[in-house]
């Protein structure tokens, strides 16, 4: 397994509320897959971290207390981008697996997207360069 920190990049940290239940879910519907889960007796997910075939990394936790996350808020607070290389067959498999997504949009003739919000309420936009 390649070391992802060998190289500087950004790797966007999310909060959610039941950070084991977003695991599952992120990996069911979108593909990711799990690289480490690091989990209380208690059996709350502090930590976790998922990755895509293609490349990229996320990590999430959960952070207790007080925390509320976008759905609970009613707002989107972040966008996550990600790029794929067949957007038609990531966005069927991302509904029959019981995502909610937008229709397919373009942009400028130069790629095509949709956006899906997990159950927490975090925005996902999944893109295809054409």
């Amino acid at each position: 397994m390649a070391d992802y920190r060998a190289d500087p990049q950004v790797i966007p940290y999310l909060l959610y509320e039941d950070a084991g239940a977003a695991m599952d879910w992120l990996i069911s519907v979108f593909g990711f897959t799990e690289r480490a889960r690091h989990q209380e007796q208690d059996g709350v997910v502090r930590h976790g971290e998922l990755a895509l075939d293609g490349g990229g990394v996320i990590m999430l936790g959960s952070p207790g207390g007080g925390f509320r996350g976008p759905a609970r808020l009613g707002e989107v607070t972040q966008l996550q981008c990600v790029t794929v290389t067949d957007l038609l067959a990531h966005r069927e498999h991302a509904i029959s697996a019981g995502a909610n997504a937008s229709e397919v949009s373009m942009r400028a003739g130069r790629a095509r997207s949709y956006t899906v919000d997990d159950p927490e309420g975090h925005r996902w936009y999944f893109s295809e360069p054409l």
